[in-house]
């Protein structure tokens, strides 16, 4: 059943047994949802290509959601719960089976993030998770810590949001306590207990949690310069897995105005790049090296390049003009 106002969904698959309410709803080109899924919200945004899998229930932890808001190729997988008043999450997200996300506030999550199996993203204050951060399965993270009886002294109540930066890595089966910061690029190992903020490219293990990366180090400097070689050789491996696509990817160390329109229809990744507008004219999908951005263009070359290389190559997210 889809309750809805002003939307057309002859080119998505809902499965005659899910069930989406709203005063207001966007099923984009090739989204499914599976049989039991359930979503109720007043505003309901699922992105193009993007799918939930079976069993999902998507509502408030009492009633209905004020918005439910998934980007492009989009993963929710099955039996999955998420009880908030509030839920984004950017493109090419994975959040996958069996996790319980539940509170009173939002949770906001960032492009290409991914979140294992059987994780606990809880949201009693507001949870923020930035781009391209990584939980690996059974992870828990929270925002409240509040079971102990007030009546016989216990002091351990408290209710907190969690910030987690770009780019962080919680392994997995790890637990984050309330009211932390997690700074970019820092880590955190297998089944740690994380009490204090992190700094940037930091890496943590332990219970409770301790700063181990004098001897756990996971980062080295790389240069724009080493970065555009790598690119290289990542077009080279992906046009050999997808020969289909040889001719309109190209790794390129810079264009010129006057030769964006050559490349219409392609991808184009080079170090650095400004001229937004006239590659957007000529339908060129531009990867800038310097601002890990994109134009985003939705050619089937571009899904296919950002799927291939989101997992552990490289990871952009969409440019946005200021």
């Amino acid at each position: 059943m889809v309750e809805q106002l002003g939307s057309d969904f002859k080119h998505c698959d809902i499965s005659p047994n899910a069930t989406l309410q709203a005063d207001d709803i966007y099923v984009g080109q090739g989204a499914c949802i599976e049989e039991g899924v359930q979503i109720k919200a007043k505003k309901i945004y699922i992105g193009p290509g993007s799918k939930i899998e079976r069993g999902t229930t998507i509502c408030a932890l009492s009633g209905t959601m004020q918005e439910f808001r998934i980007g492009d190729e989009c993963l929710i997988g099955f039996d999955n719960q998420i009880m908030a008043p509030e839920f984004s999450m950017g493109d090419y997200c994975q959040l996958h089976n069996n996790c319980l996300n539940s509170g009173y506030n939002p949770i906001q999550m960032g492009h290409n993030c991914w979140i294992g199996q059987g994780s606990i993203l809880n949201c009693t204050e507001k949870l923020t998770i930035g781009n391209n951060v990584r939980i690996g399965t059974n992870s828990q993270l929270w925002t409240h810590i509040a079971s102990g009886e007030l009546l016989e002294g216990c002091t351990m109540l408290g209710f907190k949001p969690l910030t987690i930066e770009d780019n962080v890595w919680i392994v997995g089966g790890a637990v984050i306590s309330p009211g932390l910061v997690l700074a970019r690029n820092s880590i955190i190992m297998t089944g740690s207990v994380l009490t204090k903020s992190t700094e940037p490219f930091h890496t943590y293990a332990g219970v409770p949690a301790k700063d181990v990366s004098d001897k756990l180090s996971f980062w080295k400097d790389v240069t724009q310069e080493d970065k555009f070689q790598m690119i290289q050789g990542f077009v080279k491996e992906f046009l050999i897995d997808r020969p289909v696509h040889e001719g309109v990817i190209h790794a390129i160390r810079s264009i010129s105005d006057e030769d964006i329109g050559l490349y219409s229809g392609s991808v184009v990744v080079t170090p650095k790049f400004t001229n937004w507008q006239a590659a957007d004219k000529c339908g060129v999908s531009v990867f800038d090296l310097s601002t890990k951005t994109y134009l985003k263009q939705r050619s089937k070359v571009e899904i296919d390049w950002i799927r291939w290389s989101v997992g552990y190559r490289a990871r952009f997210v969409p440019h946005v003009e200021h």
